[in-house]
C-alpha cells in the first residue's frame, strides 16, 4: 500500500482528493493547519497531521509525527495554496512576502523534506499543484500569480534534479476551480492608499471576483473540485510533466502564442470588467 500525503487537504481540492484516494486504497496522511476541518477526514481513516506551510517549524513538528505513523512517503501532492489578491501599488510588501511563503518556500520547505526518503527508496512522485495563472497574469492578482510562475520554474528544474533517482515530478495547473479558496481571500484585500487612483478597479475587481467561481453564474468555464482530483489521480497511474485542466487552462496558452501582449492585456482587463 503507496502511502501518500497531501498538504493543505481540510477542503476543496486537498479534501476531495484525500477522500478519494483513501477509497482508492491508499494511506493517506492528510496535512492542514486545522485539525478541527479534518475530523471527517480522521474518522474516514485518514492520518491527520498539524502542518502550517508557511512555518518550519511547524512542518518539521509534523514531520516529526509524520515518521511515528509511517515509514515512508511513496507520493506528495504540493496542495496547500493561498491567495493575495490587490494592486501592487497598493499590496504591502508582507503580505506580498505572505503569498511566496505559503505557495513558494513552503511547498519547498516540504518537497525537502520528503526528497531523503524517496531517493532511498528510488521511487517517488511530487505532484504540485499549480494553475492556469502560472501561464498569464491579470491585474489584482500579480501576486498569485507571480508565484505560481515561480512554481513552474521549480517544477521544471526539480523534475530534472531528481529523475535519474527514479523520482518523477508532475504540474497540475487547473482552470478556475469552484471551491471557497478565492473567497477565503476577499477579506484580506489590502487597505486603498490615500486618494486611492484604483477605487474604481478595486471596486470592478472585488465584483468580480465574488462571481467569477461561481458556476451558476459565471461566463468562465469554471471546474468542480472533483475534476482536479480525477487529473492528479490519472498521473499517480501514468506520471506526465505538465498537466493543463480545464478549457480556460488549455486555451490560454494558444491565445497568448497569437496575440499580442498589449492585445492580450485588453483582451484579460475587458472580461474582468476592469476596463468599465
Amino acid at each position: 500500500m503507496k502511502t501518500i500525503l497531501i498538504t493543505g487537504a481540510s477542503s476543496g481540492i486537498g479534501r476531495n482528493t484525500a477522500i478519494y484516494l483513501l477509497n482508492k486504497g491508499f494511506k493517506v496522511v492528510a496535512a492542514a493547519r486545522s485539525l478541527e476541518k479534518m475530523n471527517d477526514l480522521k474518522k474516514l481513516g485518514c492520518i491527520t497531521v498539524h502542518m502550517d506551510v508557511s512555518s518550519s517549524d511547524s512542518i518539521k513538528e509534523a514531520f516529526t509525527q509524520i515518521q511515528t505513523e509511517v515509514e515512508t512517503i511513496d507520493i506528495l501532492i504540493n496542495n496547500a495554496g493561498y491567495t493575495q489578491n490587490g494592486f501592487l501599488e497598493e499590496l504591502p510588501i508582507d503580505k506580498l512576502r505572505y503569498q511566496f511563503e505559503v505557495n513558494v518556500f513552503g511547498l519547498l520547505n516540504v518537497t525537502q523534506m520528503v526528497l531523503p526518503m524517496m531517493r532511498q527508496q528510488k521511487k517517488g512522485l511530487i505532484i504540485n499543484i499549480g494553475s492556469a495563472g502560472g501561464d498569464f497574469t491579470s491585474a489584482g492578482s500579480s501576486a498569485y500569480a507571480s508565484s505560481k510562475h515561480a512554481l513552474e520554474s521549480i517544477t521544471d528544474g526539480l523534475r530534472q534534479e531528481v529523475s535519474h533517482f527514479g523520482i518523477d515530478v508532475v504540474i497540475i495547473k487547473p482552470g478556475g476551480v469552484e471551491t471557497d479558496f478565492i473567497h477565503n481571500s476577499s477579506p484580506l484585500f489590502p487597505d486603498p492608499i490615500p486618494n486611492s487612483p484604483y477605487l474604481k478597479m478595486r471596486e470592478n475587481f472585488l465584483r468580480t471576483l465574488n462571481s467569477i467561481l461561481d458556476s451558476k453564474n459565471s461566463s468562465f468555464p469554471i471546474l468542480k473540485p472533483s475534476e482536479v482530483t480525477d487529473a492528479i489521480y490519472s498521473n499517480i497511474l501514468k506520471p506526465r510533466t505538465r498537466v493543463r485542466v480545464g478549457r480556460t487552462a488549455k486555451m490560454i496558452p494558444l491565445i497568448k502564442l497569437i496575440l499580442s501582449d498589449k492585445a492580450f492585456d485588453k483582451m484579460i482587463m475587458t472580461q474582468l470588467g476592469l476596463l468599465k
